[in-house]
């Protein structure tokens, strides 16, 4: 079976991509289950909780986002989610020194593959990452930034089902992402209402409240009856559907956003260079299903 399991299933561009590879692989006739802390990815696809995660003899475990030094780590790991979000100044230190002791043999008959979906926020380099039999990037860009010397694969994710809007709002930008100071939201507020945008929606899970209050709120008293906090929409074609205009701040090539509005011929304002031709579902598959060995 095909087990992927994530530090966290809120709902984030991340989760999609993997709820999205979960149901492709199911459609075209591979068992897959998708593992994961938290609800929301629960009726999205064939999913469990992190608790319900035990690995099999012929498993191909798609691990993401969790800190993993050892195979026996597999056997523990709502430990290694509870411990994410237990963050502390010494993680850095306590993660070098897991790195540099000897682990467990690897468990045969046991595929585990990396899927890469950050930067920043998850440094690959502080993982035993020879443990891991392939990482897959989800971008050239990725695969540039963590400079790891290991076997990998580069592909894109999936992408949702989205078709052009029939109509859309004049003047209306939304800014699509997790709220997390990472993604310098503000900047993306100040610079559509320099354009002329009449209303601002953010699009994104509540991921740092603080730097809500603390650089958004403000914003919203700058600007008075102009800026709308709607959360994350599970709808994307009724997101789409209600903005003319997406800006951001922070160049992210591997995000489905800039496709999606070309999709849905939603105007794009961000720092990313123009992509190329996107691949259809069936080349991805392909993809996964040579890396995979189906």
């Amino acid at each position: 079976m095909i087990k992927i399991v994530s530090g966290f299933s809120f709902p984030s561009g991340s989760t999609v991509a993997l709820v999205n590879l979960g149901n492709q692989f199911n459609e075209r006739g591979h068992e897959c289950v998708f593992y994961g802390p938290n609800k929301w990815h629960r009726d999205k696809c064939k999913a469990a909780d992190i608790a319900e995660f035990h690995p099999e003899e012929g498993d191909i475990i798609i691990v993401h986002h969790i800190k993993l030094f050892s195979s026996a780590d597999l056997f523990k790991i709502r430990d290694k989610v509870g411990q994410l979000r237990k963050k502390t100044r010494l993680d850095a230190l306590r993660d070098i020194i897991q790195k540099n002791t000897p682990g467990s043999p690897k468990i045969a008959g046991l595929k585990i593959i990396l899927t890469c979906q950050e930067n920043g926020l998850f440094p690959l380099k502080r993982l035993k990452y020879s443990l891991f039999d392939k990482i897959h990037y989800a971008d050239f860009s990725l695969a540039k930034y963590h400079k790891i010397t290991h076997s990998h694969f580069i592909c894109p994710n999936f992408g949702n089902r989205l078709t052009p809007s029939k109509t859309k709002p004049e003047k209306v930008a939304g800014i699509i992402g997790s709220i997390r100071r990472e993604n310098q939201i503000e900047s993306a507020v100040e610079k559509s209402f320099s354009d002329g945008m009449k209303t601002v929606i953010l699009y994104g899970h509540m991921s740092d409240p603080v730097y809500y209050y603390s650089t958004i709120r403000p914003l919203t008293q700058k600007y008075p009856g102009r800026i709308k906090y709607a959360g994350f929409m599970d709808d994307k074609q009724q997101m789409y559907d209600s903005i003319s205009d997406v800006y951001r701040s922070v160049a992210r090539p591997w995000s489905l956003v800039r496709r999606e509005c070309t999709l849905t011929n939603t105007m794009y304002h961000g720092p990313e260079a123009c992509q190329g031709e996107s691949l259809a579902d069936d080349q991805i598959f392909t993809v996964w299903k040579n890396e995979l060995g189906l």
